[in-house]
């Protein structure tokens, strides 16, 4: 295949993956929630959910569902969301039941999980422009008790991260309740803009300028940095804004940023490539995904403290930088797909490989964020699709009004 095929190829098979991996049994409590990972059949992950509503979109655009039925899909899944999936506050459970859209064991009450399902509502109404999908999304996003995770710290107004009400629950080190908080640069950054509406600009704004701007340098890259360096974390929030079009009030090029970022990220694995036989010029990506050992949180230079890594390579996080580095991009893909067959699937690309073990070790999983994110970012190089639709939305126009973003000249 050449390169425009396989990039075809792989937007395709990854919303084959949403079609096979969601629930679309009309008789289901659970109707349109998407697997957390194919490792497991029985866990939904919310987010993932969010992912697929953008896939549904695509799929419609581009004709490899009929339009009728990607809209039906949504429909339900946005009814299931509304009435059956479990919640505080508005706040979605990180994981869910497949069958029957409850909360999974004692999973903490998500902000960035909620946000990037809500990111797929947003995209799905602006998208079908849908009476009931419009009402539903309204309902969904209005529902959310915004002002129940904001709090003040030392004269800053910030974002907690997630709520678990147990004791012995996820992520509860002693007392249940709210657990840490967005004080860093990082992939939260569509909490700003969701929330936008629903509370007073003045906090709205106090908000969004309540994070920290840290900065590093790498090989020459300057990036406000996540703290671990973890690339999907300046991933997130631009597979739906269209960042390359708006500056932030600070005048911040959040576009540039991903791209340095991206950058810094392939130079880091070239330094690092005598260490770990996986990294070089067309085989790099450090983040979040499946790895040798298990799910593994990885990172590069610049971060904020020294960045973890196994030699591990993320291709889907790799693949999310194509609006951003595009030739570095596509001689990684076509170097994956002639030299290393072992990368690819039915649903095109599969999460991660590692050639610095023994023996080569390559993922057989997908995790719907991760194919999510590489299926918009393709998307988004291809068309503008999801940028376009999401960008443009009502919704996400007054917030950009409210945070006093600017479109650029």
């Amino acid at each position: 295949m050449d390169t425009q095929a396989l990039l075809h190829r792989e937007l395709q098979g990854s919303v084959e993956f949403f079609l096979n991996y969601s629930n679309l049994d009309p008789q289901s409590p659970g109707f349109g929630l998407t697997l957390d990972a194919t490792k497991d059949a029985r866990i939904a992950s919310i987010a993932a959910t969010g992912f697929a509503l953008s896939a549904w979109v695509i799929a419609a655009e581009r004709g490899f569902v009929p339009r009728q039925r990607a809209l039906e899909i949504t429909r339900g899944t946005l009814h299931t969301l509304l009435h059956r999936v479990s919640h505080h506050r508005g706040f979605f459970a990180h994981f869910l039941h497949m069958n029957d859209a409850q909360r999974w064991g004692k999973c903490e009450y998500s902000t960035i999980d909620t946000a990037l399902c809500l990111n797929g509502v947003i995209t799905a109404a602006a998208y079908f422009q849908d009476e009931a999908i419009r009402q539903m999304a309204a309902e969904l996003l209005g529902r959310v008790d915004w002002r129940f995770i904001i709090f003040e710290k030392a004269g800053t107004t910030l974002f907690r991260m997630a709520y678990n009400p147990d004791r012995d629950g996820d992520y509860v080190d002693d007392q249940p309740g709210f657990i840490s908080q967005w004080d860093m640069a990082a992939e939260q950054k569509m909490m700003y803009l969701q929330a936008a509406e629903q509370i007073e600009p003045s906090l709205a704004r106090r908000l969004y300028h309540g994070f920290r701007r840290d900065k590093g340098s790498f090989d020459g890259h300057d990036v406000i940095v996540n703290p671990g360096g973890n690339l999907f974390a300046y991933q997130f929030s631009e597979a739906w804004l269209d960042t390359a079009k708006y500056l932030d009030p600070d005048g911040i090029d959040w576009f540039e940023n991903t791209r340095q970022a991206a950058l810094a990220n392939r130079s880091f694995c070239i330094q690092q490539s005598r260490s770990f036989r996986t990294y070089h010029a067309n085989s790099w990506g450090l983040s979040a995904g499946d790895s040798p050992t298990g799910y593994e949180v990885a990172g590069s230079a610049p971060s904020l403290h020294p960045p973890y890594h196994t030699g591990t390579v993320s291709i889907y996080s790799a693949i999310s930088c194509l609006p951003f580095i595009p030739a570095e991009t596509l001689a990684m893909i076509e170097h994956l797909h002639q030299k290393h067959p072992q990368t690819w699937g039915q649903y095109g690309f599969f999460d991660s490989y590692n050639l610095a073990v023994d023996p080569p070790w390559y993922s057989q999983s997908l995790y719907g964020i991760d194919k999510g994110c590489s299926m918009i970012m393709v998307e988004n190089y291809l068309s503008g699709l999801i940028w376009n639709t999401y960008t443009n939305s009502p919704t996400i126009q007054n917030a950009l009004n409210i945070l006093n973003f600017t479109k650029r000249a």
